[in-house]
């Protein structure tokens, strides 16, 4: 059982990668890299959001949600505003620019899953889903505190 439990990590590990890769690829000409993109996934659920609940929403340690934050900003992508409540905090909202990627990511992020189910059922892409979700919770009890 040890191997292929130390299977699932590599093959996650090289899926992980590929999607890296992709996301460069499909993002280029935006100059967005596959780091940061996931922020403006996140914004586009909830725009107006704290740097700091990004981070947790994101399980992204605070120092990489800044730079991610600072070149999206710098991008015009996003822009961070002082929080009225908190005068140390920033609240980050989409710019008309970044609101204008949203259907183009959805898009390359459908095809993606849709490429790397291919050969699934619905029901077995689901049941995927849930165990990896599982696994992740795992890791994340696992690792709590260590960042």
């Amino acid at each position: 059982m040890l191997m292929e439990t130390e299977s699932i990590a590599r093959w996650i590990s090289v899926l992980h990668r590929q999607f890296q890769i992709y996301l460069n690829r499909e993002l280029k000409d935006y100059d967005i890299n596959s780091s940061e993109y996931i922020f403006l996934v996140n914004l586009y659920e909830k725009d107006g959001i704290s740097q700091e609940q990004l981070s947790t929403n994101l399980f992204i340690n605070k120092a990489a949600t800044a730079r991610a934050i600072a070149r999206l900003e710098k991008l015009d992508y996003v822009k961070r505003t002082r929080d009225p409540n908190d005068s140390r905090a920033y609240l980050v909202t989409l710019t008309t620019k970044g609101l204008e990627m949203r259907n183009f990511i959805k898009t390359k992020l459908m095809y993606w899953t849709q490429t790397i189910s291919a050969g699934l059922t619905s029901a077995e892409a689901d049941d995927l889903v849930q165990k990896v979700k599982k696994m992740t919770m795992n890791a994340l009890d696992e690792i709590k505190g260590d960042e």
